[in-house]
């Protein structure tokens, strides 16, 4: 870091007229800030830094002791105390975190987690977009379910491509924002500082207006349009169950309606009040939106959707319990409880029972770094690996999939036979 003045001060300037005294805190960089000059046993203010979680609207202060050395004081963010600038959703987790070990260990979990979730959605992205292009080249497959379950795997795409972009920005993997260390700091004659980036500076998505909260839109829409037609698989699969038929009326509107359009509805409800909410604060990013009661708007829906699938998936069990145990005698009871949990494993996913931990369950913000661990790294597992256990169990290993192949090979096969003998 360089620290210099822009130009040569005269007696009469700010600047001069501060440094002319025996004792004054020389200029100071905090890797957020660049302080000033300032007589000894003063205060200094600045505007808040753009950084999630502060309000840039605020003002910061740092003490100038009557040594002539700035007050240092061991906080979460470094040696100046950045509490006036907290948003309100900041404080009440940092207040929830607990001491200062405890939370810098669960943001090092959380860290952890997110790099945890960028393997999995890289995986389930590849996964789901292997199964559309096989769902898209067998068309014979393109009844139904497998309709429905193309929709939803174009939701968990888009949600899970998001949070691919989002993790890689945060967490910084591609090393294209500039270390803070490396900024030049300036101070003109009226003692006001400049901070100068040398190098390629890139603040990414998560500083950059409109595009971050363009992508927390997208990403929140994504999901819910998700959890909209993992409730279609749910009705479909309920459906069969009581219709006790395997073909139903096809895909109509309504569930097209239902799959996309409700999502739209009630993500715009929630835009609209999350900008109103967020005019006021000037937090950096809309930071902490999912702690705001407003986001109820949007999670209210997906716990009731969790809800009745898992209600779904108990009628399911408890009627292919009953066929099983007609076909199959009482001292055969291993082979019912092996052909049961095979079909809840299967289903379990589907329905988006995996997103039991990370959406019912509270975070466990307030509890041990231990328990937070194992909550974090559960449910964001469960969730982001979801992608893979669908395309898994209903595209690489469905007998379905399976027969299509063995009939295309033999149509090949039979094709090129017959060329030969033309031949």
């Amino acid at each position: 870091m360089k620290i210099s003045t822009l130009a040569s001060c005269d007696s009469n300037s700010p600047y001069h007229l501060i440094t002319s005294n025996n004792k004054f805190c020389n200029w100071s960089y905090d890797e957020k800030i660049c302080w000033p000059i300032a007589k000894a046993n003063t205060n200094v203010s600045q505007p808040c830094p753009k950084e999630l979680g502060f309000n840039k609207m605020k003002m910061v202060y740092k003490y100038c002791r009557e040594d002539g050395r700035w007050e240092n004081v061991s906080h979460f963010f470094g040696s100046t105390d950045y509490s006036s600038c907290y948003t309100e959703e900041l404080k009440t987790l940092l207040k929830e975190l607990g001491s200062v070990n405890d939370t810098k260990k669960k943001f090092n979990i959380a860290t952890n987690t997110g790099l945890i979730e960028i393997v999995g959605s890289l995986v389930s992205i590849i996964s789901l977009i292997i199964s559309l292009c096989i769902f898209i080249r067998h068309k014979g497959l393109l009844e139904q379910r497998f309709k429905i379950h193309m929709n939803l795997f174009v939701a968990l795409s888009l949600q899970m491509f998001i949070r691919l972009i989002l993790n890689i920005d945060k967490l910084d993997l591609l090393k294209t924002k500039f270390d803070r260390k490396n900024v030049n700091c300036y101070v003109d004659c009226n003692n006001q500082t400049y901070l100068v980036y040398t190098g390629n500076w890139i603040l990414g998505i998560m500083y950059t207006p409109i595009i971050c909260e363009s992508t927390q839109v997208i990403l929140e829409w994504s999901k819910t349009a998700s959890f909209m037609w993992m409730y279609n698989e749910g009705v479909y699969l309920y459906r069969i169950i009581k219709s006790r038929v395997l073909r139903i009326n096809p895909i109509n509107l309504r569930m097209y309606l239902f799959g996309w359009g409700l999502p739209a509805l009630l993500t715009a409800v929630w835009l609209l009040v999350t900008m109103v909410y967020y005019k006021k604060s000037s937090s950096v990013c809309w930071w902490g939106y999912n702690l705001l009661p407003f986001f109820w708007i949007l999670e209210g829906p997906r716990i009731v959707i969790i809800i009745i699938n898992f209600i779904i998936l108990i009628v399911v069990l408890r009627e292919l319990l009953k066929k099983i145990k007609s076909k199959l005698t009482p001292s055969n009871e291993l082979d019912i409880i092996r052909k049961v949990s095979k079909a809840a494993i299967a289903l379990v996913p589907l329905l988006g029972i995996t997103n039991f931990i990370l959406v019912i369950l509270p975070e466990p913000h307030a509890k041990s770094p231990e328990l937070f661990a194992l909550w974090s790294y559960s449910a964001h597992i469960l969730h982001s690996f979801q992608g893979l256990m669908v395309s898994i169990l209903y595209c690489f290993i469905n007998k379905d999939i399976k027969n299509s192949f063995d009939k295309r090979m033999m149509l090949q096969k039979s094709r090129r036979n017959f060329e030969m003998e033309m031949t």
